[in-house]
């Protein structure tokens, strides 16, 4: 039986503002991420590596690269 990759690992995203670490006097605004992976396959996975793409709100793009996240894999 296949299994349908696009559904056999699923990342999801939540963003939160952060009031209490921002500064918006200095342009400054702070915002947590929580990434959510999950494997829903019968197979084992491994995170390896990270890419992200961050924009903000003026269409700066960040790129984020490493291995695992935080470090961890």
């Amino acid at each position: 039986m296949s299994e349908d990759k696009q559904q056999a690992i699923r990342v999801s995203v939540e963003c939160m503002h952060l009031p209490q670490e921002s500064k918006p006097d200095e342009h400054r605004y702070a915002f947590a991420y929580t990434i959510t992976i999950e494997n829903n396959s019968n197979q084992a996975s491994q995170l390896l590596n990270r890419h992200w793409l961050i924009t903000d709100g003026q269409g700066e793009v960040e790129e984020v690269k490493g291995p695992g996240v935080v470090g961890q894999q």
